[in-house]
């Protein structure tokens, strides 16, 4: 039995359209949760339901590039900030001319790892401050007994990062927000999440599977930001596919690869992202090399649809921050997610090992 294509999005099996439905974790059952197609705009109508549209917001150097142009387009002055080596906020480097006419802190839960959200919000709570939680890339994860994202005035999730559906972004708020937007189908994106399945269970699949399409970083990234229209919802076949998708052991099935591929791959284990938390379902499996764009590229190569995480940072970011940008230049996302099985693990394993060792 031979791996085929592996992609750090986990792909959808079949077998979800015939699964019993369950009851959703945390945000869903709370007040003042909304669904839209995209993280990003749920954090366009999180900034609306808790009337922050004007005044300063501290944001991490480190970031996708998404958020950021939602905040710009909000009209927000963005205040950046470097992270630490366990990557939270590096507020200590932050002169009181930094916190003058700032409303806000952002905090990301990178790949899943809980930063101190407890911390961070009364951190905030003291200086009179709202409270942004990302936890785009750490939904079904938890802190000291809370879910990610209890402690934001506004938190947003990215739910097909961590399970297989089509599309999907969750905002809870402090404030209060409806849609009105229509529900499309999204027969196009479901298809390539089935596709993405086959793809990974058959090597002469993933030989079918149109090449891996080289385009320059600045163009990817550009496109990456745009808000797009944030009224779109999430199509009908998320809605459909999340309570069969969401059971109880998916955080621990990412947990369990994540230990796996740490036990072999540990070496290269990128700054920050040694010592898996108990309560994390991690998104990725970060590893930090010198000749990233040959590593990368050697991945590509060995049937491996890797990331190359936030190389290009967004064009409003000036000033001198080394340790976001050392990451920047280092981090390769790996798969985790619950639908590999151990060939694929020992696949991804060998192809790391042979990418760094002619990298």
């Amino acid at each position: 039995m031979s791996s085929g294509r592996l992609v750090v999005i986990p792909p959808l099996s079949p077998r979800a359209h015939l699964t019993r439905p369950r009851r959703l974790p945390f945000p869903f059952g709370t007040s003042n949760v909304a669904l839209f197609k995209l993280g990003r705009h749920c954090l366009w109508h999180g900034l609306r339901s808790i009337g922050l549209d004007a005044g300063g917001v501290l944001v991490p150097a480190y970031h996708h590039g998404s958020e950021i142009e939602v905040l710009r387009v909000a009209g927000l002055d963005l205040r950046f900030y470097d992270v630490t080596d366990s990557l939270e906020p590096n507020v200590d480097e932050l002169t009181d001319s930094d916190l003058d006419g700032v409303r806000a802190l952002y905090l990301i839960h990178y790949l899943g790892f809980p930063q101190n959200a407890g911390k961070w919000r009364r951190w905030c709570d003291d200086r009179g401050l709202l409270l942004i939680e990302d936890v785009a890339q750490g939904w079904l994860g938890n802190s000291d007994g809370r879910p990610l994202g209890a402690y934001g005035d506004v938190s947003i999730f990215c739910l097909y990062k961590q399970l297989g559906v089509p599309d999907g972004g969750a905002l809870a708020t402090t404030g209060d927000v409806s849609s009105v937007a229509t529900r499309s189908l999204g027969v196009g994106r479901l298809f390539r999440r089935h596709a993405a399945w086959a793809s990974s269970r058959s090597a002469a699949l993933a030989r079918l599977t149109p090449p891996h399409v080289d385009r320059p970083k600045e163009a990817i990234a550009d496109a990456e930001f745009r808000l797009g229209d944030p009224w779109t919802p999430p199509s009908g076949a998320t809605n459909y596919l999340l309570p069969r998708l969401c059971h109880p052991a998916v955080a621990e099935m990412r947990r369990d690869n994540y230990r796996y591929l740490a036990d072999r791959l540990g070496d290269l284990i990128a700054p920050g992202f040694d010592g898996l938390p108990e309560g994390a379902s991690p998104f990725a499996f970060p590893i930090a090399v010198g000749a990233k764009d040959s590593v990368y590229h050697g991945l590509i190569d060995r049937r491996m649809l890797v990331q190359d995480l936030w190389a290009v940072p967004h064009p409003s970011l000036t000033g001198d921050f080394p340790r976001s940008a050392r990451l920047r230049q280092t981090v390769i996302a790996l798969p985790v997610h619950q639908d590999l099985r151990r060939v694929d693990l020992d696949h991804i394993v060998r192809a790391v090992r042979s990418a760094t060792s002619n990298g």
